[in-house]
């Protein structure tokens, strides 16, 4: 890992194309929300990754419009972790906090801390 990047930056990179078209600070952190939560999942062995994403998706239930939105999540996810892992495979520190906030109209600054770093 570079030492000229930071944790807000490999979140970005992760999130891509997500973090790239939110309408509002609310969407930005949810999209956030999620590309945390699949960090801290890629931590994990593959195990307990499955395990704690069939939670998580279980949780969404209620808040989900429908069983293809949960699926698409769920895909969502898998990919995150993925590109995780391909980007960053030796960084193996839990993000603990993550925020967007609206510098402008659509303009998001992330602020993002590791476990360590608190």
């Amino acid at each position: 890992m570079s030492d000229n990047i930071n944790v807000s930056e490999m979140l970005v990179h992760v999130g891509g194309g997500l973090l790239n078209s939110a309408n509002s600070v609310q969407e930005m952190q949810a999209r956030l929300d999620i590309v945390r939560t699949a960090w801290n999942m890629s931590l994990n062995s593959r195990m307990k990754r499955k395990a704690e994403l069939k939670d998580f998706i279980n949780k969404q239930r209620e808040f989900a419009p429908n069983r293809d939105a949960l699926k698409g999540l769920e895909a969502e996810i898998k990919r995150l972790i993925k590109q995780k892992n391909l980007l960053y495979p030796d960084v193996d520190n839990e993000v603990i906090n993550a925020e967007a906030i609206e510098k402008k109209n659509n303009d998001y600054q992330i602020k993002a801390h590791f476990k360590e770093d608190k």
